[in-house]
Parts: C-alpha cells; structure tokens; sequence
C-alpha cells in the first residue's frame, strides 16, 4: 500500500492519503481543554440567563389607558380578585370576562359553569355588576386566544363601542402570548396592554423547580415561538 504525504504552511491542513487516493486523513483543529472549559462557561451562563429571565420574559406587566379590562376566564379562581383589583384601581368602564367553552348543552360538561363562577367572584371582589359581562366563546380546534380575542372585538362592535386601546388580564408566562394575539385579532389601530397576574401554583423566581412551573414555561416558551413565527391571522381568518 502506497501512501503519500502532503505537507503545507504552518497552520494549514495537513492530509494523508491512500488506497490509490480513495481514502485520506485529514488533521484538524479541535478545542484545548482551555477551549472545552469556556464553552462549557458559555453552555451555563445561557443556561442560567434562560432560567432566570424566561418567567419575567414571558409574564410580561404593561398596562395602557384603557376603559375595557378583558379578563381570560380559564384563569385559575385563585386570581379573580387580582383581576377585580386592577379594574377597580384602573378606572375602567368595561370589564369582559372571556371564558371559552365546549359545545355541550351541559353547563357543567361545557365549562360554563365555572365561567358563571369565577363571575360571581369578580363581583363578590367589588366589580359592578352593571359594567361586568361574561362572554363564552365556543372552544376553537387550535389558536384559542385569537380566536376569543376575535368574540371580543365582534361583541364590541356590536354594542357600538370604537376602542382604541384595551388592557388583557392574564396569568403568568400566558401574558406575552395573549398580548400578541389580542394584537393580531384586534389590529393596529387598538393598541394592547396587558396584566401578568401571579399563578399561585408555584414560585415564578424558581419555576425550574417544579413541575407545574416546568410543564407551565416551557410550554409558553414553544407557543410563543409558534404564535410568533408560525401563526398567521390571515390563514385563520380566511
């Protein structure tokens, strides 16, 4: 077996070959352990950045002057009076309580009785009844947010209300998704602001510590990349 042997200039590849030129190794660069142990630095100070500013990433706070407060009724009850403070200290006219539910003449089996409940709290909490409303839109097959955001924007319309701005009460990492959504549904022109409000079901500042937590943000983190990248309000609409 007959082998030949290029060499080059210090710092260029250098190559072996032989079988007549079918086979050849070739030298290559490779990490020092110096090089290994600062990319395993980088490796988890991304990782502690990630589990650190992910939650707050997420359950984003950033309210605009309003005079709706849509409230997502699947929030846990827990955050009821949460919401009924915000609409209480926000000076708002308006406050709907979006609760989708299943096509079921069963109001127990459809979800609508927990809308009628988690109601009751709101008002029990200080919420005016004559300005409070629950809305139940039928449970979409994907993209639920959008398309509640969308009842909302119809019912309005149809009391006659022009808004130009309108607050969404949600729970905790779900905040930044249901502002983009309620963005998409509602247009340029109606400008978004949206509530995180705290999820009791485990501690935000170490979520990577529970299950709940863990199924909680790392399933956001996956919607949201889809909402923002993937979804398309044209397609749904269309």
């Amino acid at each position: 077996m007959n082998a030949s042997v290029k060499s080059a200039k210090d710092g260029e590849q250098v190559a072996s070959r032989a079988l007549c030129g079918l086979a050849s190794r070739r030298m290559r660069w490779g990490l020092t352990w110096r090089g290994r142990f600062l990319a395993a630095l980088v490796v988890v100070a991304a990782l502690v950045a990630t589990l650190r500013f992910v939650h707050p990433f997420l359950a984003v706070t950033d309210r605009v002057p309003a005079d709706v407060l849509i409230v997502e009724g699947w929030a846990p009850p827990s955050t009821m009076k949460d919401a009924a403070d915000e609409f209480l200290s926000g000076g708002y006219k308006r406050l709907i309580l979006m609760r989708p539910i299943l096509a079921d003449p069963d109001k127990y089996a459809s979800g609508r009785y927990n809308g009628d409940y988690v109601m009751n709290l709101l008002l029990q909490d200080g919420v005016p009844k004559d300005k409070a409303v629950s809305l139940f839109p039928i449970v979409a097959n994907k993209d639920r947010t959008f398309h509640s955001a969308l009842d909302a924007k119809r019912w309005l319309a149809e009391q006659g209300m022009v808004v130009k701005s309108i607050d969404v009460a949600t729970v905790g990492p779900h905040a930044r998704r249901s502002r983009l959504m309620y963005q998409k549904a509602f247009g340029d022109d109606v400008k978004i602001g949206i509530i995180s409000m705290p999820d009791r079901a485990y501690d935000p500042a170490h979520w990577w510590r529970s299950s709940e937590g863990v199924r909680d943000v790392l399933g956001e983190i996956i919607a949201y990349c889809y909402a923002r990248f993937l979804f398309s309000a044209s397609n749904e609409n269309a």
